[in-house]
């Protein structure tokens, strides 16, 4: 049995993207009551055309549905699969290339719902997420995705050593993200060489963990030309993907 969860999403952009790309998920549509927005206004009629049940609220309702009082007046509730049921054995094998990313322990929930907005727009198939000691995927998350976690296969899980070994055995690569790495990620061409690719990038502070360092067949930096010491981890994680998108 799967075990579903209700999550929320909020804001204009998020909530209009699920409409557009999985309204299916959806239970139910919070809007703010005496609205004057013409963006809200475009929004209702959305919902309506999508035949979703749509609720006036207070802000005050609001702000305690999604955790924030930043939902410019929307929040949407999504009844959504445990992150922790992925069958990752029938997605290695029914998936043709593989486009991986690894999330370890990245804290900010704005940076890892940037991570799932650049995934997505890439083209990847999988984000896997340790699931302690990181961000869950809470409405901030989602927000900051922009949409990104629709469409998308996102698992969680705390054994990334051992899902490693189960990717290798599928021919996978391995390509692991720190700025002390000797390697730039401009020297990735050999990846257009294997069938997938899995790509890891670490927590803000510290980076990828030790254990997973040494499961990783490529290390890559980003060349640093300023007087700052590294990127944002969005940022990072996107200029990996985009690289590693340009040899598929």
């Amino acid at each position: 049995m799967i075990d579903k969860k209700v999550r929320y999403i909020y804001g204009i952009h998020a909530v209009s993207n699920i409409i557009n790309s999985d309204h299916n998920k959806i239970k139910k549509i919070y809007l703010k009551k005496n609205y004057t927005s013409k963006n809200l206004t475009n929004l209702f009629t959305q919902a309506i055309d999508a035949g979703l049940y749509i609720e006036e609220s207070d802000t005050d309702k609001l702000s305690m549905l999604c955790e924030s009082n930043k939902h410019q007046g929307v929040v949407c509730e999504i009844e959504d699969i445990d992150l922790s049921f992925f069958n990752l054995d029938n997605y290695l094998l029914t998936t043709k290339n593989p486009f991986i990313l690894i999330l370890d322990q990245i804290k900010d929930p704005n940076n890892l719902g940037a991570c799932i907005r650049t995934a997505n727009a890439v083209g990847c198939n999988l984000i896997i997420k340790r699931k302690s000691n990181s961000s869950p995927i809470s409405p901030a998350v989602h927000k900051a995705s922009c949409g990104g976690t629709s469409g998308i296969n996102i698992y969680e899980s705390n054994d990334l050593n051992g899902i490693l070994k189960k990717l290798k055995k599928h021919n996978i690569t391995i390509v692991g993200t720190d700025h002390r790495a000797k390697s730039s990620y401009r020297e990735m061409s050999k990846l257009a060489e294997h069938t997938g690719v899995c790509v890891v990038m670490g927590s803000e502070d510290v980076g990828i963990s030790r254990g997973i360092k040494n499961s990783c067949d490529i290390m890559c930096s980003i060349p640093i030309h300023g007087s700052v010491a590294c990127l944002n981890i969005s940022v990072a994680c996107g200029v990996i993907l985009y690289e590693v998108a340009k040899y598929r």
